[in-house]
């Protein structure tokens, strides 16, 4: 019996999956290179969105976020992943999509209920949802206690380490 880790799975491909689910976009996607992101960085067009991925703390790539969405009018999501929080995925953003200037938020949570995948703040005020329709800047949170929202923080940080789980070859 041999325990091994599935291929090609890690927690910066599998946390870009469960972006790239919650949005609807089934093509594939390659790397591209964007100056002041990291190198894991991916352009979803029909979503108006780029989606990059590190292992850096903050405030490492934050500081570039809401230029990068306002030249390139794009909506920008950086991951970070990292043992800290018990595998809580955290993410700096910036919409760049909206008609007004850019909207730019730090230290959210990856967040799931069941209506979807959204990026949440730490105490209370607007959340991101995450559709087949793009970033969505709502006013209202997906929670209405922090309970709730810390049981939907650890719901996304499951998935991630559900799908990572090893598995069992004999």
């Amino acid at each position: 019996m041999d325990i091994t880790t599935k291929p090609g799975c890690s927690p910066a491909s599998v946390a870009t999956g469960l972006l790239l689910e919650a949005l609807g976009a089934n093509d594939i996607y390659d790397y591209v290179p964007v100056c002041g992101l990291p190198g894991s960085t991916i352009h979803v067009p029909e979503r108006d969105s780029l989606i990059a991925v590190t292992t850096a703390a903050s405030p490492l790539f934050a500081a570039g976020l809401e230029a990068i969405a306002a030249e390139h009018r794009l909506d920008v999501v950086l991951l970070r992943i990292g043992d800290a929080d018990h595998g809580v995925i955290r993410a700096d953003f910036a919409l760049g999509s909206l008609p007004c200037s850019a909207w730019v938020e730090r230290d959210f949570a990856l967040y799931r209920d069941a209506s979807g995948l959204w990026l949440v703040p730490e105490w209370v005020g607007p959340a991101v949802s995450i559709t087949p329709e793009g970033l969505c800047l709502e006013m209202v949170p997906p929670f209405s206690t922090l309970v709730e929202r810390e049981l939907g923080v650890r719901r996304a940080a499951g998935d991630v380490a559900r799908i990572l789980q090893p598995v069992e070859v004999r």
